[in-house]
Order: structure tokens, then C-alpha cells, then sequence
């Protein structure tokens, strides 16, 4: 028999009362504003407990309810097939923080008991001068969030050196907004919670103060682009590739997303390297940034269609839809388009190869099976055992196993003798790449 209660109290400065005893209880000192309700349902086999705060705002208090409904449903979309015999449980807890009357952050603390515990934490900050949300765009600047990266690194290198030197340590504190979009405004301090899995295994939190990171003034302006528009083709790097030497492409695709196409634009930057990225059109406008960033460092952008349908199955029109459509999202980005075009699943056919008008269509010799396999040492050795002179090697930038993988193949590759170039300079040098560049009819 479903049995359902709820408690409502008004939280003050600081809530020390708690009227339901749970694991996460403890975080009630830590509600500085809001009104607090809790939420108790009973079911033969779970226990749903939701706390979470009122704030008498409009937009605030629907965005905290749909997410503890989001949070709600999902859970009981699994409890559907629950049948062990400890009961299910879902229970969110929450912290509330009110910076100089006008910044409004709340932490939810999730914990979900199904067949295993699983506990990971989001967080929801608001401006309630300007009405609106903030993300961390709206409070740093690129410069200032490499002093953020800078100051997360060396704070868990010195107290935490030996778990500090991974990949997965790297990637998950370079630079990178979404490195950073858990946190929460404190009156003194800025708070960021790392989930367990990025970092490091287990879950971290890491406070600055203020004054530690200069604080970015946007907060007080208009809101402000993390990218800057260009009205001209962007200005590309001169190589010096050796037709002599033996050289590879890098290719990607699927991106881009923040977090791991950033990390291996890192690495290849920092190794004076090139790849090529095969761009989705539908993702495009996620990252522009990452795009613009790709042509100024010399690496090129590819078109692997707006939405990755198997282009032989569709009709021609449809395929040029596909094509097109990238062609411009990418074009509006970068002021280029693409010459290269790769579809997915590698699928061609007449139609295909028409719609292409006069562009490269490219294959891969080495396929490292990255999304299927997911490891890091799969990856690393399918390409070290394979590679050579024109080789095209595909992996896919959606996967921090893909990424981390990438930090140790470029140097390897590069040490092994490899100029590590883009598909078209890899044609363009004449590469025997087993006819996998293939230059379609006008």
C-alpha cells in the first residue's frame, strides 16, 4: 500500500531541526534560505524521501521541482523491475547558500539504492537581481579559469601526489567549463564537488576563496560569449611536413564535446601535432568555440553529416540534407567548409558519392574500436601494432577513454617517427592510404 507525507518548515539563517532521520540529514545546518519541505513515500518495495527547498520565486521554484520530478521518475522507471528483497530507496537531500542577498546556490545531494548504492551530487545556482541562472561562464573568463585549472592541480597534487598522475586526473581538471559546472556560490568561497569517476575514484571537493581567483565581473555585466564570432576565415598555422617522412592521420568523430575533444586539441597542441575531426552538424553549435580552436591550431574540420543517419538509406534529397546542413553549421562557425566529408558507418553508395560534389570521402585503414571497447590499453595497442605510413586511424572524441588513450598515442606516435597530419595532408602528400580518400565527382 503506497503511503505518502509531507513536512514543511521554514528554513532561517541556519536550520539545525530535522524532522526525518536519514543519511543525509546532516546537511541541514547548511540551509541558509528557502522554505524546507520534505516529501515520504511508502511502497511495498521502495522508499522515495525528497527534500528540497521553496524560494518563493517563480522560475527558481519550477527548475527546483522539475529536476526532483526528473529525479523522481527515473528512479521509479528502474523500481519497475526491482525485486530484490531490501526495499529500493531514492533520497535527495539538499544545502542551500545565500551570497550577498542576491546569489542563490543549492547543492542536491542524490542517493539511490538499487542493486547497488549510487550517491553523485548537481547543483543550481541563481541571480535574483537579473533573474536568471548562472553557469560558471557568467563569473570567469577564459583567463581565470586557467587559474582555476591551475589552483585544482596543485592543491590535489600536494595533498594527493600519487593519485594526481593519471590521465583521468588531467583531463578532468584542464581548463574546461564543464570540468567546473558543479558548484555552488558560498558567502566567502566558491565550492566545486567532483563526481567520483572524474578526478579521481572517488568523489572530491574543492573550495577557493574569492580573492584567490580574481573575481570575473560578469556578474555584475551582461552576460558574455565563452567565444568571439569571426567575420573572416580564420587564420591557420604553416606546417612543415617532410613528404619524405613517414606520416598518419589522427581522425575523430561523433564530436565534439567539451571535456574530451578539448583535452585532445591539448595534447596534440602541445606536441605540435594535427588531426582530423569529423563534426556532427547537430553538435556543432554545442562547442563553437572548440571548432574555432581546431582551424587556429592547424587541424581540420570534417563533415560527418547533421544527425549520423545511414546515408544509403535515405533518399537523395535527404542525403543532401544531411551534407549541406553541415556544410553551413560548421561554415557559420569557422567561415570554412569542410572538404572532407566521412559517413557514417563508412556507408556509400552513387548517391552518396554525388551528393558529395567534388569533396573527399573518407575511410579509415584502422579502426581501434574505441567505442565498443571503451579501455584505454585496447586502444593504444590496436593502434601501436597496426600503424603505418598512411594509415588513417579512426576513434571517437565522446569517451575520456578515447581521450586518454590520445595523450599516450600522440607522443608515442611521434616518437616512433609518425608526422601526425590532417587527412587532406595526408592526400595532398600523395600517402598510399589503401584507397580510403576518395575525391567524388563534381
Amino acid at each position: 500500500m503506497k503511503k505518502k507525507i509531507m513536512y514543511v518548515f521554514l528554513s532561517l539563517a541556519l536550520l539545525t531541526a530535522c524532522t526525518h532521520s536519514n543519511i543525509h540529514e546532516k546537511n541541514s545546518k547548511n540551509r541558509e534560505v528557502g522554505e524546507h519541505k520534505t516529501e515520504i513515500t511508502y511502497e511495498d518495495h521502495y522508499v522515495v524521501t525528497l527534500n528540497y527547498p521553496k524560494m518563493d520565486i517563480e522560475a527558481l521554484d519550477e527548475e527546483i521541482e522539475k529536476r526532483i520530478s526528473q529525479y523522481e521518475n527515473t528512479f521509479l522507471a528502474k523500481v519497475v523491475h526491482y525485486k530484490e528483497q531490501d526495499k529500493a530507496e531514492l533520497n535527495i537531500a539538499y544545502e542551500s547558500y545565500l551570497k550577498d542577498d542576491r546569489y542563490i546556490s543549492i547543492k542536491f545531494d542524490i542517493y539511490e539504492c538499487l542493486y547497488q548504492q549510487k550517491e553523485y551530487i548537481e547543483t543550481l545556482c541563481y541571480d535574483t537581481k537579473k533573474g536568471k541562472f548562472i553557469e560558471l561562464y557568467d563569473i570567469y573568463d577564459k583567463e581565470a579559469l586557467e587559474v582555476l585549472s591551475a589552483k585544482t592541480r596543485a592543491y590535489f597534487q600536494r595533498y594527493f601526489p600519487e593519485e594526481t598522475n593519471t590521465n583521468q586526473f588531467h583531463i578532468a581538471s584542464s581548463p574546461i567549463l564543464s570540468n567546473y559546472d558543479s558548484f555552488v556560490l558560498k558567502k566567502e568561497a566558491l565550492v566545486f564537488y567532483f563526481e567520483e569517476k572524474t578526478l579521481f575514484d572517488k568523489e572530491a571537493t574543492l573550495e577557493i576563496a574569492y580573492d584567490d581567483i580574481q573575481a570575473y565581473t560578469a556578474l555584475e555585466k551582461e552576460e558574455e560569449k565563452t567565444f568571439v564570432p569571426y567575420d573572416q576565415v580564420l587564420n591557420e598555422p604553416v606546417k612543415n611536413i617532410d613528404p619524405n617522412k613517414p606520416m598518419i592521420a589522427l581522425t575523430y568523430d561523433d564530436g565534439p564535446t567539451p571535456k574530451y575533444t578539448a583535452a585532445i586539441l591539448d595534447a596534440l597542441k602541445e606536441h605540435n601535432a594535427s588531426a582530423t575531426f569529423f563534426i556532427l552538424g547537430s553538435r556543432a553549435a554545442t562547442a563553437p568555440e572548440l571548432l574555432q580552436r581546431m582551424i587556429l591550431e592547424g587541424n581540420e574540420i570534417g563533415n560527418h553529416t547533421f544527425s549520423h543517419k545511414q546515408l544509403t538509406t535515405l533518399s537523395k534529397e535527404n542525403i543532401e540534407e544531411e551534407i549541406e546542413h553541415t556544410q553551413e553549421s560548421i561554415y557559420e562557425i569557422t567561415k570554412k567548409y569542410p572538404d572532407t566529408i566521412r559517413p557514417p558507418y563508412g556507408s556509400k553508395n552513387e548517391q552518396v558519392m554525388q551528393a558529395a560534389k567534388g569533396k573527399k570521402l573518407v575511410a579509415w585503414t584502422i579502426d581501434t574500436e574505441d567505442w565498443r571497447t571503451k579501455n584505454v590499453e585496447s586502444i593504444v595497442k590496436k593502434v601501436l601494432n597496426e600503424v603505418e605510413d598512411g594509415s588513417i586511424i579512426l576513434m571517437h572524441d565522446l569517451y575520456a577513454s578515447t581521450a586518454e588513450a590520445s595523450i599516450i598515442l600522440i607522443p608515442e606516435l611521434i616518437e616512433r617517427g609518425y608526422q601526425l597530419v590532417t587527412v587532406s595532408e595526408l592526400y595532398e602528400h600523395g600517402k598510399n592510404t589503401a584507397g580510403k580518400i576518395i575525391t567524388s565527382d563534381s
